[in-house]
């Protein structure tokens, strides 16, 4: 690909060398920075319809890191993630060990290392316009686009709720039971109960509160967990439930270090029990964006 673009390089430097002259502007050409003018101590010039800038004052000004080798004749900017090298009077550049035609050769003139303007912009990732009525070329930076975030989403069997879980790297486990959800992830021991009740439901049961329901979790349905290692209180507010409640468990065993985290609220009609169970390792990894994705019950 070198010797090709090297190929197509030379051919280009020789009509350079024949047609291409300098034409300076009557009137000076103004380059903006988001919205802010660029001063230069050489002036802009266009030379066959592309315009040359003095590249330290331009990439200075966006942040970048300016570097000239007096023995190779190089430019190079670094911006960051992106290096680019640009040879003076040479038309194949350099972004990130890729070779890149110049749609004009870099230059010296009056000991100043000019380039073209939107090449080097756009190779650093930014928006490029000319406005020919008023000689002006406005510089903006580039939107970044949010990057998708990959998610997976269940939906309890009687469909009174769903969660949305961060990643792909779970399947869930079968339940007989219609109000609970259970996933586990494919990378190892971690998992994810969640089950809701209805309120009327429970009050047949003699459960009146949230603070009753959470209470009998810990007591009898989940009696074992909390019995078999030390307990911590913990503080979570979640923006879709009234939490009542919250605990960490940590077991140690056989050499092997393991942890739970309830999560006891409720919602105007329902309770819910939340639990996120693991071994150390990726339980800490995890809880994080874990107690997030409780924020996701609906």
């Amino acid at each position: 690909m070198k010797k090709f673009l090297a190929t197509i390089a030379l051919c280009i430097s020789c009509i350079s060398a024949i047609s291409i002259v300098p034409v300076y502007a009557e009137d000076s050409i103004t380059v903006n920075y988001e919205g802010n003018t660029i001063s230069f101590d050489t002036a802009p010039f266009l030379e066959n319809g592309t315009t040359m800038i003095p590249m330290r004052a331009i990439a200075e000004k966006m942040g970048a890191e300016v570097l000239w080798s007096p023995s190779s004749k190089v430019a190079t900017i670094k911006r960051g993630q992106d290096i680019l090298e640009i040879p003076a009077g040479g038309t194949v550049a350099e972004k990130n060990g890729e070779d890149i035609l110049l749609d004009m050769p870099a230059k010296v003139v009056n000991g100043r290392v000019f380039v073209p303007l939107r090449f080097v912009g756009e190779q650093l990732g930014l928006n490029v316009v000319w406005d020919k009525e008023t000689k002006t070329i406005a510089l903006t930076e580039k939107a970044e686009i949010p990057k998708k975030v990959a998610t997976t989403q269940y939906t309890s069997k009687n469909e009174n709720y769903s969660i949305t879980l961060p990643g792909e790297n779970w399947k869930e486990e079968y339940s007989d039971l219609e109000n609970t959800i259970i996933a586990d992830s494919t990378e190892g021991e971690l998992s994810v109960l969640v089950s809701n009740f209805d309120k009327q439901e429970l009050k047949a049961s003699g459960i009146q509160t949230a603070q009753e329901f959470a209470k009998f979790n810990k007591e009898s349905a989940y009696y074992a967990v909390y019995a078999m290692g030390k307990v911590t209180e913990q503080n979570i507010v979640l923006s879709n439930m009234n939490v009542v409640g919250a605990d960490e468990i940590i077991v140690e065993e056989n050499d092997t270090v393991s942890k739970a985290f309830f999560v006891y609220a409720e919602t105007e009609s329902h309770y819910f029990v939340c639990a996120i169970t693991g071994e150390q390792e990726l339980y800490d990894k995890y809880i994080s964006s874990l107690k997030n994705a409780l924020q996701t019950i609906k």
